[in-house]
């Protein structure tokens, strides 16, 4: 998980203002340019929580309210509470919301936009993500950040990391890669 600084768009600030939608569903013609705006302007294409290399294809992405609709209806439209979620069952934004039984719990959650992960988390060259404190713990089996597929990810980048470690600088490493940036600016 990473911070994530947000730059709302005004194709969605209009529409918003023009069309005043009262449900999610109401955003259906502008939700796949929103999802790609996310994805490419905010997020280096890659899954809010996990940091997996995704696109904006429904089929490998979509757009996730970090604090769920179901709990706080007035942020549905809010920008700063919509991330881009890989649409893996097991772990991310999926799992979350399987876990997220109450809206009490979100304080208990690192939320990338307002808070920097990098002060909850560091990892270890096996793929580990490592939580700092309890709130990183929550967040960690809430949004099931050591899933073992991820963390076997995780650690099969270490090897390449290493092998461009000698010839490239780290932002190149990061474009090469293009996928688990905080893991690898943590074991560079």
């Amino acid at each position: 998980m990473k911070r994530i600084v947000k730059s709302e768009p005004d194709f969605f600030k209009r529409f918003i203002s023009k069309k005043n939608p009262v449900n999610w569903e109401e955003i259906s013609e502008i939700r796949f340019g929103l999802r790609k705006h996310i994805l490419e302007t905010e997020q280096n294409l890659q899954c809010a929580y996990c940091e997996s290399e995704i696109t904006s294809d429904n089929q490998k992405s979509h757009i996730d309210h970090f604090k769920r609709k179901h709990y706080f209806p007035g942020l549905t439209f809010d920008y700063s509470n919509l991330l881009v979620s890989c649409n893996n069952p097991n772990h991310c934004a999926s799992h979350k919301d399987s876990k997220v039984k109450s809206k009490d719990i979100y304080k208990d959650i690192v939320n990338p936009v307002s808070e920097d992960p990098s002060d909850y988390f560091e990892y270890n060259i096996s793929g580990k993500l490592e939580a700092k404190n309890k709130k990183a713990e929550i967040t960690e089996k809430i949004f099931n950040l050591n899933h073992p597929g991820l963390r076997q990810k995780r650690k099969d980048v270490t090897w390449a990391v290493f092998a461009y470690q000698d010839s490239l600088g780290l932002e190149d490493v990061l474009k090469e890669i293009g996928s688990y940036e905080s893991f690898i600016r943590s074991i560079w």
